[in-house]
């Protein structure tokens, strides 16, 4: 069956082209895109005269794979919206044993929580990444973000909008 996320319009947030949410069960991040709203009686036999106008419809298009906050440093829980977005490299000193490392492009999801991908020596570019081997490839939690691959993480930056909902 068809996974299907129904939320009601609480902000002016809900109703974005997609919304994300962090599922900690599989370590998947799902990808959901809003959907036609007659599908919410296609698949939920809720009463004939139900008012779906409060509520968006959102079916999921893409799941990948993630890691997130480990015991030491989680991952906030709740509702937030990506606040914004680079496909710049963004120099951290959140990795042990090394001064610094760099991942290439983000989403902001609150404060210094991003969606980001596999942190690199702070020698490698965008350009000369892909003749490094991540230092984080072995890592099975992070320090609060969630880690996803660079390919997804293009994708995210060329899809998603600022505003974009996401559960975590």
């Amino acid at each position: 069956m068809e996974k299907f996320l129904i939320i009601h319009k609480f902000s002016s947030a809900i109703g974005k082209k997609y919304l994300l949410k962090l599922n900690r069960t599989s370590s998947q991040l799902e990808l959901y895109k809003k959907a036609d709203n007659s599908v919410l009686h296609k698949y939920y036999s809720i009463r004939s005269d139900f008012d779906s106008s409060n509520y968006v419809m959102y079916e999921e298009i893409k799941s990948m794979d993630c890691i997130y906050g480990g015991e030491k440093s989680s991952t906030p829980t709740g509702i937030f919206q990506v606040e914004g977005k680079s496909a710049e490299e963004y120099v951290s000193g959140y990795y042990p044993e090394l001064d610094q490392v760099k991942f290439f492009g983000y989403l902001v999801i609150f404060e210094d929580y991003f969606i980001h991908s596999d942190l690199y020596a702070s020698n490698a570019t965008k350009e000369t990444m892909q003749d490094y081997e991540p230092v984080s490839k072995d890592d099975t939690f992070t320090s609060g973000c969630i880690r996803v691959s660079q390919e997804n993480l293009d994708w995210l930056l060329e899809n998603v909008d600022v505003g974009t909902t996401v559960i975590m």
